[in-house]
């Protein structure tokens, strides 16, 4: 009995946790509660990014 007999049972539990990290880097903030305040969202980037008031001064 060799290893072609466990390969499907391997490659299942290796996808299902694959899976599983995959959707813990995804949505962990929101499951495990790991971050009491998110990232920006883009469009906050970009507000902050071109609201700012640009003043030359010449010296």
């Amino acid at each position: 009995m060799g290893l072609h007999v466990f390969w499907p049972a391997s490659a299942v539990l290796t996808l299902f946790v694959v899976g599983v990290i995959m959707i813990l880097l995804k949505f962990g903030p929101r499951i495990c509660k790991t971050r009491h305040v998110p990232f920006p969202s883009d469009e906050e980037w970009e507000e902050k990014a071109y609201s700012r008031e640009m003043s030359v001064s010449i010296a």
